[in-house]
């Protein structure tokens, strides 16, 4: 409910972050990832993807620009000791940082009063905008837009990440701040049709079969072919094959992870599912085959009838 009508807090500490450090730091992280991070200027960052050898999609995170030579990468994507050692041969120093940072995450429509009541300034734009910085004595703070574009992820030091965590609770007594665990995240996400790594889609090195396999396109991102980047000759390959589409659902009844049928022929997979109590409806995200997509149709998932709301990534 807090996440709905009012503002919820999150530990996110879970995640990897890697310091990618030296005179290549920029140029490498460029060639690993599909953006050109050269073109980020200190303090801004960018959400981004890195793909392997054939084009395929292993990870997704954000990269941050801290001073020239000064990256850090945030994700969920367990891919370290790939991304070490594709460094092999640039003029860098590769640190799993993972555990030296703490981040919360802040959701809900009251984010904004949230952070104004709590001495958080600076402005906070979406995808790969600006990540403004706050000075709390002692503890110094970095935010940045979450996947949604709506909430706030607010990054700082491992030992200052309760100093953080407590001056927004105390600033948003007022508000009906709430905590909130990974089940109402889960919950919010597929509602808002976010899709996650590992569960809605595997990366390259764990996909089970080529079906599994994704492409940057796949996740609604275009990258630059002109440009030279791990993967991107054999992304060219893939220009004009026909891709699964990621679409939403939603239903009267609870949803379940399994196959998607149009008059008994099963045209795709659900891979995560909620129930909204707020809307009282049930929402799932699900790969169909692309000429099954088809807004406002029904498909059936098992015994229940979903409506395809829309491609995720239209």
């Amino acid at each position: 409910e807090a996440l709905v009508t009012r503002v919820g807090m999150s530990d996110l500490s879970a995640r990897q972050c890697w310091l990618v450090e030296g005179p290549d730091a920029g140029a490498y992280l460029s060639w690993l990832s599909i953006s050109d991070v050269t073109r980020l200027e200190a303090g801004q960052t960018a959400r981004t993807l890195w793909c392997d050898d054939t084009g395929y999609v292993r990870g997704e995170g954000v990269i941050v620009r801290f001073a020239a030579a000064s990256f850090e990468v945030r994700t969920a994507s367990r891919d370290f000791a790939w991304i070490a050692d594709g460094a092999r041969g640039f003029d860098v120093k590769v640190t799993n940082a993972t555990g030296m940072r703490a981040a919360i995450g802040v959701r809900g429509p009251l984010t904004a009063a949230l952070a104004a009541a709590s001495g958080l300034t600076g402005e906070v734009s979406g995808g790969g905008g600006a990540s403004a910085r706050a000075a709390w004595r002692p503890a110094q703070v970095a935010l940045m837009r979450d996947a949604s574009g709506e909430g706030l992820e607010l990054w700082t030091g491992a030992d200052d990440g309760i100093v953080v965590w407590d001056r927004l609770w105390k600033a948003g007594a007022g508000l009906g701040v709430a905590a909130v665990g990974a089940e109402a995240l889960e919950a919010l996400r597929v509602e808002s049709a976010i899709p996650r790594a590992g569960v809605d889609w595997l990366p390259a090195q764990l996909a089970r079969s080529s079906r599994d396999l994704r492409l940057p396109g796949d996740l609604g991102v275009a990258p630059d072919l002109t440009r030279r980047f791990n993967g991107a000759s054999a992304l060219a390959a893939h220009v004009q094959s026909v891709r699964p589409v990621l679409v939403h659902l939603s239903a009267d009844e609870p949803l379940s992870v399994g196959p998607v049928a149009v008059r008994n022929t099963t045209v795709g997979t659900i891979s995560s599912t909620c129930w909204s109590e707020a809307r009282a409806a049930a929402f799932a995200l699900a790969w169909l085959d692309a000429d099954a997509v088809k807004p406002g149709s029904k498909v059936a998932a098992g015994a229940v009838q979903a409506e395809i709301l829309r491609a995720v990534f239209s």
